[in-house]
C-alpha cells in the first residue's frame, strides 16, 4: 500500500497550496474573493494536469476539472469529487486563537478557516491523486472535480449548473465534499442526506405596535403565533400532525435500518455532552436520526427584545421554521401542506412564507464501486470495525440532484473529526486525519485502476 511517506514532496508541495488557498477568504454570505478563488483552483487543476475551466453562467462560478489518462481503456471508469471553495464566515473573530485565513500548524492540528469544510478535503484528494500519477506515471481512471462557489448559502444555481452540463458531468460514482470520524475514532462514511423546506409563520395584527395596557381587549400576536405553532405537533409523541405530512415518506430498507442499528448514538452520552433538560422525542433515537422528518422552530421574534423593559403590545411576530425531510418528501409541497392545515385549523391569518428547499437522498452504500471502496477503507482504516456506515446523515446538502441529473450513487467521507468545528472559531483537521485520508485517497485510486 502506498505510503504517504514516499511522496513527502508531493504531500509539502500541496501543503502550501492549501495555505494559499485558506489565505483566499471565499466567504460566498459576504460575496469576498469568489473570483479570485474560482480561478485560483482553475491554475491548480491546470498545473496537476487537468484540463480545467471555470463557468461563469451565474452569479457564483463553478470550476471543473477533468483529469483523463493517456490509456483510453482507464476511462471506462469515471470518478466525480464534488467539493464546494465558499466558507462560512469567520467571527466572532475574537474567539479565533490564530489568523481564520492563515493556515497554521498547532498541536498536530491545521487550523484556518476553511480547512476541514472543505477546502483541506480538495487538496487531500488532490494530492493523493498526484502521488499515484508520479508513481505509475498516468492517471488512474477520469478523474472529475466539481467545485461550486455558493454550497454555505443554499447552492445557489447549482441544479441550473447541473442541468445544463448534466452530459459533461456524467459519472460512475459522485464522493461527496468530506466527512468525519467520529467520536470513537471510527471513519463515517455515509450515503445521502436529510432534505430540508425552511420557511417562516408570521402573523400580523395590526399596523403598528401599541401600549401593552391593549392586551386587555385586543390579541397579541405573539400569542396567536404560539398558539398556532402548538397544533402543529402532538405534545406527547412528537408526531407531526399537519395533514398528508407522511404521506409520501419512504419506508427504509432493511440493509438501511441494519446499519443505522450498528451506529453509536447513546443516550446518555448525548443528553451530558448538551446538558439536556427535557427527555428524548422518540425512545430509538438512532432511527429518528437517520429516518424521521421533523420540524423545529429555529427561532422566534415579536416585538421589544432590548435590555430592561418596554411594555408594548407588537404588531407582528414570526416564527422561523425547518423541516428536515425524508426521501420522496417535496420541501414545497410540505410548506404548502403547513399552510393548509393552519387555515383549516382556523389560523387562515398565520402566513407561510416559503424560504428554500432541497430534497432528500438515501443510498445503502450497495452499489458495487461504492462496495469496492468499502472493502479498500476497512484495510486502509484497521478493519470493518473501524468503519460507522450509515445510509444518511442528519443534515442537509444537494445530493438529491447530483443522483437526479447524473443518475450516479453518491457517497461521502474525508479527514474531519468531532473536534474539526467545521463552521466554529479555530476550524481545524488533524495532521494523522490528513495523512491518513491522503493514504486512504491513493488507494482508491490504486484498487479502481485494477479492477
Amino acid at each position: 500500500m502506498t505510503k504517504v511517506s514516499a511522496s513527502d514532496d508531493i504531500v509539502t508541495q500541496y501543503k502550501k497550496h492549501l495555505a494559499d488557498y485558506i489565505k483566499l477568504p471565499s466567504v460566498s454570505a459576504q460575496n469576498k474573493a469568489i473570483p479570485e478563488t474560482a480561478e485560483f483552483l482553475r491554475k491548480l487543476f491546470t498545473q496537476a494536469g487537468g484540463q480545467a475551466r471555470v463557468f461563469h453562467d451565474y452569479k457564483y462560478p463553478l470550476v471543473y476539472a477533468d483529469f483523463q489518462p493517456e490509456d483510453p481503456q482507464k476511462r471506462a471508469t469515471t470518478v466525480l469529487f464534488y467539493n464546494h471553495y465558499d466558507v462560512q464566515p469567520p467571527e466572532p473573530l475574537e474567539e479565533w486563537h490564530s489568523e481564520p485565513f492563515t493556515l497554521t500548524e498547532k498541536d498536530g492540528k491545521l487550523v484556518g478557516r476553511g480547512v476541514a469544510d472543505c477546502k483541506g478535503e480538495l487538496i487531500a484528494r488532490l494530492t493523493a491523486l498526484n502521488i499515484y500519477r508520479q508513481e505509475h506515471g498516468d492517471f488512474p481512471f477520469q478523474v472529475k472535480f466539481f467545485v461550486e462557489g455558493a454550497e454555505e448559502i443554499a447552492s445557489q444555481n447549482l441544479e441550473d449548473y447541473l442541468k445544463k452540463y448534466a452530459d459533461l458531468f456524467q459519472t460512475d460514482l459522485v464522493v461527496w465534499e468530506g466527512g468525519s470520524k467520529t467520536s470513537q475514532g471510527k471513519l463515517e462514511i455515509t450515503g445521502g442526506n436529510k432534505g430540508i423546506s425552511c420557511f417562516d409563520l408570521v402573523t400580523r395584527t395590526g399596523k403598528d405596535d401599541i401600549h401593552s395596557s391593549s392586551a386587555a381587549y385586543i390579541e397579541g400576536p405573539g400569542w396567536r403565533l404560539a398558539q398556532a405553532l402548538a397544533t402543529l405537533r402532538d405534545v406527547n409523541s412528537g408526531r407531526i400532525l399537519v395533514d398528508g405530512f407522511y404521506d409520501d415518506v419512504e419506508e427504509p430498507s432493511p440493509r438501511a435500518r441494519a446499519l443505522i442499528d450498528k451506529m453509536y448514538l447513546d443516550k446518555e452520552s448525548v443528553k451530558k455532552l448538551h446538558d439536556l433538560q427535557l427527555p428524548f422525542l422518540f425512545d430509538n433515537i438512532k432511527e429518528a436520526y437517520a429516518f424521521e422528518p421533523t420540524i423545529n422552530i429555529a427561532g422566534l421574534t415579536s416585538g421589544y427584545e432590548g435590555e430592561s423593559v418596554k411594555t408594548v403590545l407588537p404588531h407582528t411576530a414570526r416564527a422561523k421554521i425547518d423541516a428536515r425531510l425524508v426521501p420522496h418528501q417535496d420541501p414545497v409541497d410540505i410548506y404548502k401542506k403547513v399552510q393548509k392545515y393552519l387555515n383549516k385549523r382556523g389560523f387562515s391569518d398565520v402566513k407561510v412564507e416559503y424560504l428554500m428547499g432541497e430534497k432528500s437522498y438515501r443510498s445503502d452504500l450497495d452499489a458495487p464501486i461504492v462496495r469496492s471502496i468499502l472493502d479498500v477503507a476497512a484495510k486502509v482504516y484497521g478493519g470493518e470495525d473501524h468503519l460507522q456506515l450509515l445510509p444518511t446523515s442528519s443534515g442537509t446538502g444537494p445530493m438529491y440532484l447530483f443522483n437526479h441529473y447524473l443518475h450516479a450513487p453518491l457517497m461521502s467521507f474525508g479527514i474531519g473529526d468531532p473536534g474539526s468545528g467545521a463552521h466554529s472559531p479555530n476550524e481545524n483537521v488533524h495532521l494523522d486525519n490528513y495523512h491518513q485520508g491522503i493514504r486512504f485517497l491513493t488507494a482508491i485510486f490504486e484498487h479502481l485502476a485494477r479492477n
